[in-house]
């Protein structure tokens, strides 16, 4: 499963280089990541050629740097020194880890899939029957919170640290629930609509619920609510309760804070759209007469 999609590795020993880091990255990481880099790129160029090598569809330069931005963060991620800090030290380099994969390269890699490429996934039996149903506004809403929720009780948790196969299943979920959770923001087949600009703000408003309630519990939580970083070494002089709390407000404030700033964002876009709408086309002004005198606007001779 490493080979086919890289993801966490989980260390026995405590990294010691500088910055307690081993500076050693996973190979099947760093291959991983450019090879999915590498089949985007074949997939959206050569691979879309006809035999006289003219390319079939188009494709924006900022959806191709969209996607491939998305792929270098889940492997910055994934690598020293954020790896090391989160399997052995700090909660609170796990969370950031968490958050870069749900709220940096799941929506990068949505922004950067062109239409044309995901709609060939739907000649598939079954996928566009599914894959609707689980991109609904609230369907969506249930499944992404839930795997989140999930996988931040302790018992989960836990084992995801010393069990490295079920590491690497939290963050394909995680993964999961990011691509579907913001689907009706940022999804881009009609097939699987994605909500009006108003609907969308109030669905992001609605996500800062379940997010801030898990971040409330870890943040209020008896310090050790993991087990496995109880026996940490602490570094940098980060006390385990400190550790903890900066995790849980993490999870409570800021995610918060970026779903409030993206509705924010969106429903200033929707009041120009409105106000654009509204105020219809300009009207048209017909060039003066050849004596002069005005001509009268909107009436061309």
């Amino acid at each position: 499963m490493r080979l086919f999609f890289p993801l966490l590795h989980t260390n026995a020993n405590y990294p010691t280089g500088w910055l307690h880091s081993s500076w050693r990255p996973d190979p099947t990481v760093v291959l991983g990541c450019f090879a999915l880099i590498a089949a985007y790129l074949w997939w959206t160029g050569s691979r879309d050629r006809d035999a006289s090598g003219v390319q079939r569809h188009q494709i924006e330069g900022r959806r191709r740097s969209a996607f491939v931005a998305g792929t270098l963060v889940m492997l910055l991620a994934l690598s020293p020194p954020l790896d090391d800090w989160s399997d052995s030290y700090l909660l609170s380099a796990h969370m950031s880890q968490h958050l870069l994969l749900m709220f940096v390269v799941a929506p990068l890699w949505l922004v950067g899939m062109p239409q044309w490429l995901l709609q060939r996934m739907l000649i598939r039996p079954g996928v566009r029957q599914i894959g609707y149903a689980v991109t609904r506004p609230v369907v969506a809403f249930g499944i992404a919170n839930a795997i989140i929720a999930i996988w931040h009780m302790p018992a989960p948790y836990d084992a995801a640290l010393r069990h490295e196969p079920v590491h690497v299943v939290q963050h394909l979920s995680f993964l999961a629930a990011a691509l579907i959770g913001w689907w009706p923001v940022y999804g881009r087949l009609p097939e699987w609509p994605r909500l009006s600009k108003p609907l969308q703000c109030l669905y992001l408003f609605a996500m800062t619920i379940p997010g801030g309630a898990v971040g409330a519990f870890i943040t209020m939580a008896k310090p050790g609510v993991y087990t496995p970083y109880l026996q940490s070494p602490r570094i940098w002089g980060i006390s385990l309760e400190t550790d903890q709390q900066i995790a849980g407000l993490m999870m409570w404030v800021l995610v918060s804070s970026i779903y409030l700033a993206l509705v924010t964002v969106i429903f200033f876009q929707w009041a120009s759209e409105e106000d654009d709408r509204q105020r219809g086309p300009m009207p048209r002004v017909s060039a003066p007469a050849p004596d002069g005198s005005a001509a009268t606007p909107g009436v061309t001779g």
